[in-house]
């Protein structure tokens, strides 16, 4: 179980963050294969699925602070994100799942400031699955509405898909590493996307 968690994760964020210049111009169909093998290597396990939901481990609700910064090209940038996120859990296609609701901003220095948001709003479905004890992982997929269109996604009305390794640390506190994308599809012909990595720190209740 371990094995197919950590390399379902590990395969998909490879897949995210080395084909950079893949990522500029089909940055949607490239995580889309991401998640296509995490679906893949996933389901050697999901018959094992405990009946405690790993993320909440036996709690019913649950916020998160999550910060992050962007990954355009082939470098990471002075484009900050920052959000917070009220969570509650779910199955999904009989796994455990979490459906959420979020609260972002985006700040950029320089050049960079044309990309900032005020804000950004949406909601989230998670599919999680166990990897060992406290550590898990999930993929995520999300609808969200924007303040601004830039010249990397063109319209207000954005896609966002996810992926992350969480720990449980102590007293219902949790950690997360993401990955994660935005893109508007083909919705409009500007659609180069924007990346984030980063860390949420989540309180369980």
């Amino acid at each position: 179980m371990i094995f197919w968690g950590m390399s379902a994760f590990v395969v998909a964020l490879a897949m995210l963050y080395l084909p950079n210049r893949a990522c500029r111009y089909g940055g949607v169909r490239s995580f889309g294969w991401s998640m296509l093998l995490c679906t893949l290597l996933y389901s050697p396990v999901q018959a094992k699925t405990p009946y405690v939901n790993p993320a909440f481990a036996g709690s019913n609700n649950q916020v998160s602070m999550h910060f992050g910064v962007s990954a355009y090209g082939e470098r990471f940038e002075g484009l900050f994100l920052t959000g917070v996120q009220y969570s509650q859990p779910n199955v999904f296609f009989r796994i455990h799942g979490r459906r959420s609701v979020e609260l972002m901003t985006a700040r950029g220095g320089g050049e960079l400031s044309r990309y900032s948001q005020l804000m950004i709003f949406g909601f989230t479905q998670d599919a999680l699955l166990p990897i060992s004890g406290p550590v898990y992982t999930g993929i995520n997929l999300g609808i969200y509405i924007k303040s601004n269109a830039t010249d990397r996604i063109s319209s207000k009305f954005t896609f966002g898909e996810k992926l992350f390794l969480g720990i449980g640390i102590f007293n219902g506190v949790v950690l997360e590493l993401y990955g994660r994308h935005f893109s508007n599809g083909t919705l409009t012909e500007i659609n180069s996307g924007q990346n984030f990595a980063g860390v949420s720190v989540i309180k369980n209740f």
